[in-house]
């Protein structure tokens, strides 16, 4: 099922701040070709094919890659709508986080970044943008498969309300492609523990 905008969830631009837009930033191009273009269509009264007609030079879409997390023993199933699950958190509270990753058939990471973002993120020419602190890069490459990782992390006293995101990025020269996104939202109380 499309959104009202025909844009499938898992194209959906992220924000990127003004001082990072756009020489630094890489984008998954042909994701976001292919999304663009969908949504277009859509507007336009068309319905575009999933598939590309004979001979038509097709833009490529993003591989999907799958990342499911456990923060403090806490996991849940995948949503379907494409949003990802918000874990209870508190100021000063140890998390201890396993990320569950599912590369799939004819993908090979050559790098990949966990780390907290206050809400924007993405890719640069250096790796990840808005990911701070970076919690783990790993080098290794990872073949197509099921693969854990094990982060931890110190809540910092953040304002009320405040939800920092748990985000990854990975990057692969088979397809070439650089992507990012959010694994969990950490949502903290919404009032001040102190009032």
């Amino acid at each position: 099922m499309r959104p009202k905008n025909g844009l499938l969830a898992e194209y959906w631009p992220q924000p990127v701040p003004a001082g990072v837009r756009p020489s630094s930033v890489t984008v998954l191009r042909a994701g976001l070709v292919t999304a663009l273009a969908a949504g277009v269509l859509a507007a336009g009264g068309c319905s575009s094919s999933r598939r590309c007609p004979p001979g038509a030079s097709c833009p490529a879409t993003a591989p999907r890659v799958t990342f499911i997390p456990a923060v403090n023993g806490v996991s849940f199933a995948p949503r379907k709508d494409g949003h990802v699950h918000s874990y209870r958190v508190r100021p000063g509270e140890h998390l201890v986080m396993r990320v569950a990753v599912t590369v799939p058939t004819h993908v090979t990471i050559t790098a990949l970044w966990f780390g907290i973002s206050a809400g924007t993120w993405g890719n640069g020419p250096g790796g990840p943008i808005g990911m701070n602190p970076i919690l783990a890069h790993y080098r290794q490459v990872l073949p197509a498969g099921s693969h854990t990782f094990g982060l931890h992390w110190r809540i910092p006293h953040l304002h009320a309300g405040t939800s920092p995101y748990l985000i990854y990025a990975w990057s692969s020269r088979q397809p070439d492609a650089s992507v990012s996104g959010s694994v969990a939202t950490l949502a903290l109380p919404s009032t001040s523990i102190n009032s």
